[in-house]
């Protein structure tokens, strides 16, 4: 498993997420599905955490979430691993 933030616990490999942005409070969240199935509600972030987290769902492979936090990490690539 990637290092993680140390004190947290509820990392998990996901499967799918559904990203939700409401514009009534300019603030967004994530429900991470992992690989039980299992579905769980992230905390609201602003616009520039969002798009981070976001953008890791979305090209990176595998990922681990900690929907507690609303954090997402990868596994190691080796050096000059083309993205797909």
């Amino acid at each position: 498993m990637p290092h993680h933030p140390q004190g947290t616990k509820g990392w998990t490999k996901l499967n799918s997420y559904q990203a939700v942005w409401d514009p009534k409070v300019d603030l967004g969240k994530f429900y991470f599905t992992d690989f039980r199935n299992n579905r769980k509600e992230t905390p609201y972030m602003n616009a520039e955490n969002f798009a981070r987290v976001i953008d890791i769902l979305r090209n990176e492979t595998p990922v681990y979430g900690n929907a507690s936090t609303g954090s997402v990490t990868t596994q190691t690539e080796a050096v000059g691993e083309e993205e797909s």
